[in-house]
């Protein structure tokens, strides 16, 4: 099978840390047999055309490259779209080269597999006489962000009701795409995975006293309540420390609260890393904290229980289906006293943590291997291709 991937954030280059999971993917997709290509965003510093450990990817360029800054933040379009008319204009001339692209790299393909509801339009408008079948896969910002947008709304609604099926990362997902006019059996809930192999589970002898943050700085992640719940955390458990790796809007913020509060001999900002910085911090720290307001799924907390380190995480979105009981606990998004709480817990109950840390990386290993949601995938595409045929 002949599959496009269309997507409008991708890895910059080989060991960038932006979306491993959509790179991943089509690593395991191809490697069931399939011929894979991905079409995506030129970022200044990226090739147009690489192949990346046999993956051919295919970078769209819209404006000079000094000038190409819908993805100058890791949160990619939807921070560049909160930025104003200044940062919505560059989408105009990318998404008219990015839907010829799609049409152009497509035109041999069996089908376009389209991440985020922005590639799902680009499909439908390139995919030519010969109407060729798409799938959809909706991450989150682009269906909770656009549901009350008139405009919007109606083409996000558009590009997922003609799509062959809609891939829905959560079952908030599945029912945040469903009010967009879906059919219930058009949905199917598929979660992001990891490449296990590169999160090797860490005993707690080989843990620190650190708890880890990984995620863009912008306000639906919720950093600034983590920092709120970790100077209370300090009050009983001082010898503790806090990372959190990544960039966004919120860092001037983020640091001037740690100034304010002399905190910055326990919390550190370590800014962007590598993969393979970020897989190393995730076996060492003993807790991995996520407090989103909003978040699709949270691939973060898969590698974090991979390695072997318990999760809190808020009742929001899709992190419910990742962090169940056994393997973490779920607070209100906001609510910094029972984040505090919560920390507190998995750093002071050595058999609490124990057996979430064993109970994480069975999980991992079950339900979200790259290696079978491929075959989850692919029976996706097989599906639409034979309802085209019928």
């Amino acid at each position: 099978m002949k599959i496009l991937i269309a997507t409008t954030n991708f890895p910059r280059w080989q060991g960038d840390f932006r979306v491993p999971f959509i790179y991943e993917a089509a690593k395991a997709i191809q490697a069931k047999g399939n011929q894979v290509r991905v079409v995506t965003m030129h970022n200044p510093g990226s090739q147009e055309h690489e192949l990346m450990e046999g993956l051919e990817v295919f970078r769209v360029r819209y404006l000079p490259e000094d000038k190409e800054k819908l993805q100058q933040d890791a949160a990619g379009i939807p921070a560049a779209w909160e930025r104003g008319l200044k940062g919505r204009l560059p989408l105009i001339p990318f998404f008219l080269a990015y839907t010829r692209a799609v049409g152009r790299h497509a035109a041999d393909c069996d089908i376009i597999h389209a991440n985020w509801s922005l590639s799902g339009l680009a499909a439908l408008l390139s995919r030519g006489r010969h109407k060729l079948p798409y799938v959809v896969t909706v991450q989150g910002s682009d269906v909770f962000k656009t549901h009350n947008k008139p405009g919007i709304r109606q083409m996000v609604g558009l590009a997922l009701r003609k799509a062959g099926k809609v891939i829905a990362l959560s079952r908030a997902l599945k029912t945040a795409a469903l009010g967009f006019g879906l059919r219930d059996e058009q949905v199917v809930v598929i979660p992001n995975g990891i490449n296990i192999s590169q999160f090797p589970f860490a005993s707690a002898a080989e843990k620190k006293d650190q708890v880890l943050f990984v995620g863009s700085l912008i306000e639906r992640k919720g950093p600034a309540t983590l920092l709120q719940a970790m100077r209370l955390v300090h009050e009983f458990l001082p010898e503790v420390k806090l990372v959190l790796v990544g960039e966004g809007d919120q860092r001037a913020n983020l640091e001037q609260f740690i100034a304010d509060n002399a905190m910055s001999d326990y919390v550190r900002l370590a800014g962007t890393q590598p993969q393979s910085a970020v897989g190393a911090l995730m076996r060492e720290s003993k807790l991995f904290v996520l407090p989103s307001i909003e978040e699709g799924q949270g691939v973060v907390l898969m590698e974090a229980l991979a390695s072997g380190t318990p999760c809190v995480g808020s009742r929001v979105g899709g992190i419910p289906d990742v962090v169940t009981e056994d393997v973490g606990r779920l607070v209100e998004p906001g609510d910094a006293p029972a984040l505090a709480e919560a920390i507190r817990a998995y750093l002071t109950d050595a058999d609490l943590w124990e057996n979430a840390s064993a109970a994480g990386r069975q999980r991992v290993l079950e339900y979200y291997d790259w290696n079978h949601l491929a075959d989850e995938i692919s029976a996706v595409y097989a599906e639409v291709l034979a309802e085209r045929s019928a």
